[in-house]
This record gives structure tokens, sequence and C-alpha cells, in this order.
């Protein structure tokens, strides 16, 4: 059952989270764990290999913060998700395949303490045995670890997304849109992609859209190139599908979050539940953005566990279905401010997207806005549609998740116009 207490928050800075960190050689996104420790009980984060986990360590100890961590783990406040697998785009003569990829190693089970606690890059942050063997303790039973054959359906969607013109630019669109944003490039150009069918079931894939002049933009840490959005949509069905089994919500960066809450979107009306629907809610909180302070090294995580402490209120307002009121969420972040003497600190926006259904429906609309449309959804083809129908199932009754994150509504009003006018 979804209650709200729980999040799954995705740390590793890449095209589609948390890009300009990247850019700026960043490979973690610290303050993304920091600021989603004051809105949620427990925190589920997840790293993407050996040395992210290693710089996660490092910065704990650089800013004498490691005990703390452990802490967190020991207590359950944090723990860890590992796909003990990469799914990526792998090209043959240029051409593009999704695949999950697992070596024996990941195959087997309960195995993340050997793969990744005794990889050598963590070894080396961690180099006294006593230190690595309470490290060892603090993550043992703290790992959630899934294998390739659970995502089977996942990569499917997403190759089905392939084939689906308004899907792909929508997921262009969002890279774009960040982009030109934090490298303060003006007005984004509007992507329009062109799908042709080949004699062998594969398409050719054409964007409107310079690859290279993107991956000039956005800098050579990105890495950015023609796979990169398949990589964006397969990250999109695993992050939703892997919050729908643990029932929980999703603390996202920018842009996978647009992604994510277009993917709730379309498994809603995919899976024909009329009493589901997607709301958001965006306003100006007078409370820090505890994020990019703890990114640029003014607020450590011993801050944010003292903050934690008086941001209870944040959590309650989240768990209560039945009574999130905007303007309460509004007057607690400014309480908490004021208590915690943050209020010089600034201003942030604050971005959220919420699946509603049942009784809770009316007492959320207070805070939440439904009237955002249709989002664009995907023709899904052949097994594609399963991972639609089953996550579609989860939805509404016992799972109505919530997205931090930015949501691309006035992107998504433009296609809807121009299908209406089609």
């Amino acid at each position: 059952m979804s209650d709200h207490t729980r999040a799954l928050v995705p740390l590793e800075s890449w095209s589609y989270q948390s890009p300009s960190l990247r850019a700026a050689g960043i490979e973690v996104d610290f303050g993304l764990f920091g600021e989603s420790l004051l809105y949620y009980d427990q925190v589920i984060l997840n790293v993407s290999n050996q040395p992210q986990l290693a710089s996660l360590l490092r910065w704990t100890k650089t800013h004498e913060v490691y005990d703390d961590l452990l802490a967190l783990l020991e207590e359950g406040t944090v723990s860890f998700y590992e796909y003990s697998f990469d799914s990526a785009p792998v090209e043959y003569q240029n051409e593009y395949t999704l695949l999950n990829i697992q070596d024996s190693a990941q195959v087997a089970p309960n195995s993340f303490e050997q793969r990744v606690l005794n990889h050598r890059c963590v070894r080396e942050v961690v180099p006294e045995r006593t230190d690595y063997e309470r490290l060892c303790r603090a993550f043992r039973d703290r790992v959630t670890e899934v294998k390739a054959e659970q995502f089977g359906h996942a990569i499917r969607n997403a190759e089905a997304d392939l084939h689906d013109p308004q899907r792909l630019a929508l997921i262009m669109q969002a890279f774009v849109d960040e982009l030109y944003e934090y490298r303060e490039l003006g007005r984004p150009p509007l992507v329009e992609v062109q799908i042709s069918p080949r004699s062998d079931q594969s398409v050719s894939i054409t964007f409107n859209v310079d690859f290279n002049h993107l991956s000039s933009q956005a800098g050579a840490a990105l890495n950015f190139g023609v796979a990169t959005p398949l990589r964006a949509s397969v990250s999109t069905t695993r992050l939703t599908w892997s919050a729908a089994q643990e029932r929980c919500d999703l603390y996202l960066p920018s842009p996978i979050s647009t992604l994510v809450a277009d993917k709730l979107y379309e498994a809603t009306q995919r899976a024909l539940r009329p009493q589901c629907l997607i709301g958001q809610l965006q306003t100006e909180v007078e409370f820090p953005d505890v994020r990019r302070l703890v990114n640029e090294n003014r607020l450590t995580l011993k801050d944010i566990l003292q903050i934690r402490k008086k941001a209870g209120r944040f959590r309650q307002w989240l768990q209560n279905e039945a009574d999130r009121d905007r303007n309460a969420l509004i007057a607690y972040h400014h309480e908490v401010a004021e208590e915690s003497g943050l209020r010089r600190l600034g201003r942030k926006s604050l971005n959220l997207a919420g699946v509603i259904g049942g009784a809770a429906l009316g007492g959320v609309l207070s805070a939440l806005d439904p009237d955002l449309g249709s989002v664009a959804t995907g023709s899904a083809v052949g097994a594609g549609v399963g991972y639609l129908l089953d996550l579609g199932s989860k939805l509404g009754a016992d799972w109505k998740p919530v997205v931090f994150g930015k949501w691309m509504k006035d992107r998504i009003d433009s296609l809807l116009e121009t299908r209406r006018c089609a």
C-alpha cells in the first residue's frame, strides 16, 4: 500500500538527470539526497555503479558526515536499490537495439556486498578493515537487488516508444528544454520527429535538431549523442516500474521527472482507469533551494538532519491524501524556514505531480491542479502494452504515487493542440 512515506531517489547525474551537475563534472546529485530527506520518512537511493557509490561515501567523509550516513542506514531511514544489470541501447552497424545486459556475477542473488562494496574504488574510500566491516553491516538487509528478468516488459515498452514520433519528440524536448535553461541559450526549438518503417521491421528515426550542436552545447562531460534519448526511454520505464513494485513515490531531478509523469498518465489511460488522473502543483515557497545549497557545499548532511526534525509537517502533508491543502504546504515551508533560520537563504519553486484517485479525489484537488489535459500517450505496440497494463493495474487503488520534479505542461498542451488540429 502506498502511504507516501518512502521515495525512490536516483542520484546519478547525466543528460536526463541533473545535467547541469554532470556538465560541471559532478556525477552524483548529493543535494537531491539531502532534500529528499526533508519530505520522506525513508528514502531509497539508487546509484548506477561502484564509482558513484564511492563518490557518495567520499563526499560524506569529506564533510565529516560518514557516521551520519551509516546511522541512517542502520536505522532504516536510508536504503539502496540496485539494478544488478544494465539497460542500454547497443549499436551495431549504425543500428540500435535496447537490451538488458547482465553478467554472471550480477545474476547471483544477494551479491551486492561482493560486487559493489568489495569493489576496489569503494575499498579505497574505506580502507580500514573495521571501518569496512561496519559499512558492510550497515548495508546488510538495506539493499534491494533487482535482476534483468524482472524488467523484460519494461524494456519492451521502451522499444515501443521508439515507434512513436510524438513520444520520442517529448523525450528529446525534455532534454533540449533543460539544456537551454541551464546554458541560458534562450528559447528552445520545438523538436519534431519522423519515423520511417523498414522492411525488416526496424525503423529509421529522424530528428529536426542537430545532435552535434546539442552535444557541443551540453559539454563533453555529458557525452550526449544519438543513443542518449533511447537510454532515457529505458530509464523512464525502469524507474516507474521500480516505484510500482516498491509502492513508493519518486523524488526525481529534471528532466527525467517529465518523462516519468507522462508514463504514469499513459498507464492510467491504457489500463482504462478513468477514476485516476494526474494532478500538478507548482508554487513558490519561502524556503531555500536545499538541493542547490548542498551541492554548493553551503549545507551539510548534519544541517539537513537538523532541518528534518522540524520538517515533519512536510511529510504529514504528503501522507494525508484527503487534505492536501496548497496553502498549508506553503505555510509549512515558511514556518520551517523561520524556525531553522533559513529565510535569508532565499525562495524556491516547488514542483510535484501526483496520481489522484478514489475517495481522496475531492480533497486533493485543492492542492493538485488536474486541469492538464491528456499528455502525449505512446502508441505502444506488441508486448510493450503489457507493461502499461501491469503498471496501470497498480495505480489508483493501492498505489497513487507523487512525483517530485518538473512536468512539461506547456509542451504537452502544445502537442495536444497540434493533435486536435490534425
